[in-house]
């Protein structure tokens, strides 16, 4: 691996600790939210939403990018 690929991989492990953090208040949040009906609802859909959520953080507007549709198609 080149020094990039080996910086991000180091940078991605700490974001991942950081992640699983945020994820788990995310989920925490929407479950408060009222929106859930824990007798029919999805949880992979309540999931998903958490992480799109969180990934909204990190796009911030990018999504319409040609950067963003490249690493999409992959």
């Amino acid at each position: 691996m080149n020094a990039y690929s080996v910086e991000t991989m180091e940078i991605a492990i700490k974001r991942g600790e950081e992640l699983h953090t945020k994820f788990v208040e995310e989920v925490r949040r929407l479950l408060k939210s009222g929106a859930v009906d824990p007798e029919n609802h999805s949880r992979g859909l309540l999931f998903g939403v958490a992480l799109e959520n969180l990934a909204d953080d990190f796009l911030r507007g990018e999504r319409n990018s040609r950067e963003y549709r490249n690493l999409k198609n992959f």
